[in-house]
């Protein structure tokens, strides 16, 4: 579904020609899951060339950690941009929940009967872990990545931020919107801070398996910690008041993405994966909000193509099957069932091995689209909502604002 911010007005209108849609933000979320798409490829280890697959590594490595900062910080602007006084937090939460799960239980049966015949031994306590979206809070990482579909540690953050926006929502409210840059600037600066807190006080050993030049605990907490993670999300509430209350700097669409582009091509060398999580912060903060306003003022983007509005209505979808299909595709050129992640490796020359990655992205495209017709819209048409009767009987009260009679 486009991002739409419901019957809701701004706290001071940005443009005179304001919009509740959000195409854009839409379409963005394509490019965020394609970069996530391009650096899980090198798990694939695809070229024959070392020199091919060195670039790949020092062009990728931190695509993925750019499009996962967007999710983040996108997820805490769109929460906040189509919150009203009027919703409750047990409606906001059922919504979360219908989005949230379906998806992911119905990719998680199939995984496991995928599993199952390799006989590779699953970990119940991983498994169930993986399966309630908790295993990221746990620093260890048999549990972390023994949660049969790996991608889905994300979600953990997501799980955290939903159960705690409706307190989000108006402790940030209470802000004064003079006040509401220093405040981005300052969870920022906060989220700088992890990684160096992480090397001064936690243990230097074991190293990390994925990581090897940091440690497992340093690791986690920089990379994988919900709480850590979720102050982009926080991020992105924020940066949703400052436009609400008028405050952008002005920032356009297209500079935004260009500082982006530069930002991303000047830190190729920076470990993101390491815990400096902070370093994609800084562009999405910007980026998202930009996107946001030219949707406001109704200006068309190339991210508010209605390609790259249907593609990214399925991103969600793609990202839950992404990784699996990607093994399978992968282990069917030795023959094998690539489910466990563990199959004989085919390499390629370099033409070779992008047709194959294309080739899976497609293929990641059509069964995303189809988990999305069959799963995801109907249970969101079906359960995200009470009907109205339920909604009347139901004594709960509305997700707290301190300003009346508006939503924002």
């Amino acid at each position: 579904m486009t991002i739409t911010r419901p019957g809701a007005q701004p706290d001071s209108r940005p443009g005179a020609q304001d919009r509740s849609r959000l195409p854009s933000l839409t379409g963005l979320r394509a490019v965020a899951g394609l970069s996530v798409f391009i650096t899980h490829g090198l798990a694939l280890g695809l070229f024959i060339d070392p020199a091919v697959l060195m670039q790949y590594v020092r062009y990728g490595a931190n695509a993925g950690m750019f499009g996962l900062s967007f999710f983040f910080v996108l997820t805490g602007f769109v929460v906040t941009w189509t919150a009203s006084s009027q919703d409750r937090a047990w409606l906001f939460w059922r919504r979360r929940f219908f989005k949230l799960f379906p998806n992911h239980v119905v990719v998680y049966l199939i995984i496991l009967a995928l599993w199952i015949p390799t006989g590779v031994p699953i970990k119940a306590l991983e498994a169930l872990a993986g399966l309630l979206l908790i295993s990221a809070w746990f620093p260890s990482e048999p549990f972390l990545f023994g949660n049969l579909n790996g991608p889905m540690w994300s979600a953990n953050i997501d799980v955290l931020a939903y159960a705690a926006f409706p307190l989000l929502y108006v402790l940030v409210k209470k802000i004064r919107p003079n006040r509401l840059w220093a405040w981005a600037i300052g969870v920022t600066a906060l989220s700088a801070l992890v990684p160096f807190v992480a090397n001064a006080f936690l243990p230097d050993q074991p190293p990390s398996l994925v990581a090897p030049e940091v440690s497992w605990p340093q690791h986690w907490f920089g990379f994988y910690f919900p709480l850590t993670r979720a102050l982009e999300f926080v991020v992105g509430i924020i940066m949703a008041r400052i436009v609400l209350t008028g405050r952008w700097i002005g920032l356009g669409a297209l500079p935004a993405t260009l500082l982006t582009a530069g930002y991303y091509l000047a830190t190729l060398d920076v470990p993101v994966f390491y815990g400096y999580t902070f370093v994609p912060l800084i562009p999405m903060a910007l980026l998202i909000p930009a996107f946001a306003m030219a949707d406001v003022r109704g200006r068309r983007t190339l991210a508010s193509s209605r390609l790259m509005v249907w593609l990214g209505e399925r991103m969600y979808a793609f990202f839950v099957i992404h990784v699996t299909v990607m093994f399978m595709v992968h282990a069917s050129f030795s023959g094998e069932n690539g489910v466990v992640g563990m199959y004989t490796r085919t390499t390629f020359g370099l033409g070779t091995g992008i047709l194959v990655l294309i080739a899976t992205y497609l293929l990641c495209l059509v069964l995303a689209a189809i988990l999305y017709a069959l799963v995801e819209q109907p249970v969101m048409r079906r359960w995200s909502r009470p009907r109205q009767r339920d909604d009347r009987r139901n004594p709960a009260g509305p997700l707290p604002d301190v300003a009346s009679g508006r939503a924002s």
